[in-house]
């Protein structure tokens, strides 16, 4: 089975509206990148029933918000995975898989140049 996927770079704003459950207001984020299963609509602001993966590049002063909030924020909506690639010497990248819990597990720690050498196919279910 192949699975069809749509890569949408947030060069222009696009983001994912996040909702924490019923009784919580509702908000969203502009990932740096966001793996979809096919296009997402049109429009800045779009749920995430589609997303396949939500990738951060954690900046210096945002390494909480990347690794903890977001981290949170991710599993709550939903998203299946999310992965976090940090400025360290390997640029190492943390792949997080959501779990039945409704929170995510770490699946893997690698640096950024091995993971570019595999298929996505190797990571997204």
């Amino acid at each position: 089975m192949h699975t069809m996927l749509s890569v949408s770079l947030t060069g222009s704003p696009f983001g994912c509206r996040l909702s924490a459950g019923p009784s919580a207001r509702r908000s969203g984020r502009i990932p740096d990148l966001t793996v979809w299963r096919k296009p997402p609509p049109r429009g800045v602001w779009s749920a995430v029933a589609g997303v396949a993966l939500v990738i951060e590049i954690v900046s210096p002063g945002s390494e909480a918000m990347d690794s903890v909030t977001k981290v949170r924020e991710y599993a709550t909506a939903g998203i299946p995975q999310y992965w976090v690639v940090d400025r360290d010497g390997g640029q190492t990248v943390t792949l997080h898989r959501l779990t039945g819990q409704g929170g995510y597990e770490e699946r893997a720690r690698m640096p950024l140049d091995w993971l570019l050498q595999t298929s996505p196919a190797d990571h997204l279910d």
